[in-house]
């Protein structure tokens, strides 16, 4: 015994005994450990997808000291997001076509070679591009629920035209503002210039829930977009509510002789508020992105319609017409579509462009309240049931995390 005990204590590196009971002096060759059982890290229950398997053979190399770890596998990847936000900002440059009532604003005079005959409509005014801006943010949960708030409008349209003796016009014995009210004012059957302008703007906002649906081949929730799917496809059905305004005003300007001229001016507001429904889907492919969607909307409309009383400095203090005001009610639709393309710049920012397309109806445009009668009851009502029609670019950025 005593001789066993010098040799354990003197060996260079001790011993170790293997699990047949044979002693091995450690670092020699690796051992060959042989087992006819399972070898199963405790708490796996010998379950090969947790991490336990049955081991034949095992070869090892014994340290000087050997430590044993035991606990579950390292995650292969951090944990998903359960919710996606994202932020649109888009510059819009829109084009405007109003379906208005197609009525007379000048015509040639009584002492025309042609009287009565139309030289300027209220279609005759062409609005000019105007630019507006969209914002939208909103979040997208992994249980397929989510919100949205945006809002988008176009400030600036505006339209001018005029007929003038001076540049050709047939109506060389004057111009006329038409029906009774030009034979009633004084020098508004004998116009040398008459002058149309309007102006328009147009606000919108929504608020809508989303019902999402992502492809599942990655990682569609990760907060880094390097992680989610190198093409992967979102789809959005949406429904919500909006509110839609739109505020016009416009106004004949005639100027007779050398006087100053004198105005026949109206102003119209619009608001409808209602539910929409749409669509929206997205394809992704690495650092490029598609991107359409399309919704439409129905609700109720209140409109109001005003015109300045009608004067003429020819006849200081003669009030021709007094000052209207009126309001009504309607139903309104309101369909937007929009089709872009983004680049991503860095794993949360991106750059847009796209084009979109924009239908407003059963709003009171501001052409369409023009009453050239001269009766007690001209000019009280409002002429609902127009129409306008908008297309154009955007230009913006994007950020999604």
């Amino acid at each position: 015994m005593f001789l066993i005990f010098l040799c354990m204590a003197f060996a260079p590196h001790g011993l170790v005994r293997g699990n047949h009971g044979a002693d091995v002096i450690a670092g020699e060759e690796p051992l060959l450990i042989e087992s006819s059982g399972d070898v199963v890290p405790e708490g796996l229950d010998g379950d090969p997808f947790l991490g336990g398997f049955p081991v034949e053979a095992v070869p090892i190399d014994l340290p000087e000291a050997a430590e044993l770890v035991t606990g579950p596998p390292a995650a292969a990847m951090d944990a998903a997001s359960s919710e996606r936000a994202y932020v649109t900002f888009d510059v819009l440059l829109l084009e405007r076509d109003n379906a208005a009532i197609n009525q007379p604003l000048v015509t040639e005079g009584p002492l025309s070679a042609g009287p009565g005959g139309v030289v300027l409509t209220t279609r005759s005014l062409v609005p000019a591009t105007a630019p507006g801006v969209r914002l939208f943010v909103g979040r997208h949960g992994c249980d397929t629920v989510g919100w949205e708030l945006g809002y988008w409008g176009c400030y600036g349209f505006y339209g001018d035209t005029r007929a003038d003796l001076s540049v050709g016009s047939p109506a060389r014995g004057g111009l006329a503002v038409p029906g009774q009210l030009g034979d009633t004012v004084a020098g508004w059957d004998r116009a040398r210039t008459i002058r149309a302008g309007w102006s328009s703007s147009l606000n919108v906002t929504e608020l809508n829930l989303l019902a999402t649906d992502f492809s599942r081949l990655c990682e569609p929730c990760s907060p880094w977009p390097a992680r989610r799917c190198p093409s992967e496809v979102e789809t959005d059905l949406i429904g919500g509510l909006f509110w839609a305004g739109l505020a016009e005003t416009e106004s004949l300007q005639v100027t007779t002789g050398t006087v100053a001229p004198t105005a026949y001016r109206v102003a119209t507001s619009s608001n409808l508020f209602g539910g929409q429904i749409g669509v929206r889907r997205r394809r992704t492919w690495d650092r490029f992105a598609v991107e359409g969607w399309l919704k439409a909307g129905l609700g109720g409309a209140w409109l109001a319609q005003s015109a300045a009383p009608i004067t003429n400095s020819r006849a200081p203090g003669t009030v021709y017409r007094p000052a209207r005001e009126a309001e009504d009610t309607g139903m309104g639709f309101l369909s937007s579509m929009n089709a872009s393309f983004a680049y991503r710049l860095s794993d949360s920012w991106g750059v847009r462009l796209g084009y979109n397309l924009a239908w407003l109806n059963g709003v009171a445009l501001a052409g369409s309240q023009f009453d050239f009668d001269a009766g007690q009851a001209a000019g009280t009502g409002v002429r609902g049931a127009g129409g306008v029609f908008l297309h154009g670019t955007n230009v913006g950025l994007e950020g999604r995390w």
